[in-house]
């Protein structure tokens, strides 16, 4: 995973592997496992929208940066989305080896992917795959404070197994009437939309020239998604990206 080291993250104090435990696991798609993380003892104060390192207490394995997927809890437990890469010694550990009660050091919070404290404009989020993670812990602040300005989810998926959440996006969009979650498909028929996001985009939006574009996932999808948003009308500096890898490398 790509992010950016800027004043604000300068400015937020990072926690060096602290010991966190794992609290629970369980498949969300296919190929993305859910982690849950609560620590033993320091906690890690985060931004929704920053990532985290993970490695093993004994450092046999390489850290990597992962997104955490949820806004922050008076608990400071940490959601993690990581993708099943074949052959991948990190994820293949964490989605594995990794068992119940098991032990992970934690580093962090870096990044400057995040939405302001007060959200002040309507928010369009654009992800692929385990890219949800950054953009769901951002509707968990948004839900939190009710909601303010509209807040629409488009989730690219190849099929309806690999889409994300979808139960608890529809409770929200029962909920709350500025909330709005589509999916679309890339390689499998169904209701749509269907096509990938680049293409369906212009299908549900005329003008986003009044709205901050948030962007995660492949880079190929974040480059489309980034040129495709900008033909509508997206300012640049409302169009924030996070590009994410397989199984990245340590920064």
């Amino acid at each position: 995973m790509s992010a950016g080291f800027g004043i604000a993250q300068q400015r937020r104090r990072i926690v060096r592997d602290a010991e966190f435990i794992v609290r629970a696991r369980s498949w969300l798609s296919p190929a993305i496992v859910q982690l849950e993380l609560a620590p033993l003892h320091a906690r890690i104060a985060f931004r929704p929208g920053q990532y985290v390192q993970v490695c093993d207490p004994a450092y046999r394995l390489p850290p990597r940066s992962y997104s955490v997927a949820n806004a922050p809890r008076a608990d400071g437990l940490l959601q993690l989305l990581v993708t099943a890469v074949p052959e991948g010694p990190v994820s293949g550990w964490l989605t594995g080896a990794l068992g119940i009660g098991d032990r992970v050091l934690v580093s962090g919070p870096y990044g400057t992917f995040t939405l302001p404290p007060q959200i002040e404009r309507p928010v369009l989020a654009l992800a692929g795959g385990s890219g949800w993670a950054p953009l769901r812990a951002m509707a968990e602040q948004a839900e939190q404070a009710g909601f303010p300005h509209p807040f629409h989810v488009l989730f690219s998926a190849r099929a309806e197994d690999d889409v994300l959440d979808a139960a608890q996006m529809r409770q929200w969009q029962q909920a709350h009437r500025p909330f709005r979650y589509q999916r679309t498909l890339t390689r499998a028929s169904g209701q749509p939309p269907l096509g990938r996001i680049p293409q369906v985009l212009p299908t549900l939006y005329a003008d986003l020239s009044g709205m901050d574009v948030y962007i995660a996932g492949p880079p190929g999808l974040v480059a489309a998604c980034t040129q495709a948003a900008r033909s509508l009308g997206a300012r640049p500096g409302h169009v924030h990206t996070e590009a994410f890898y397989s199984d990245p490398e340590p920064w």
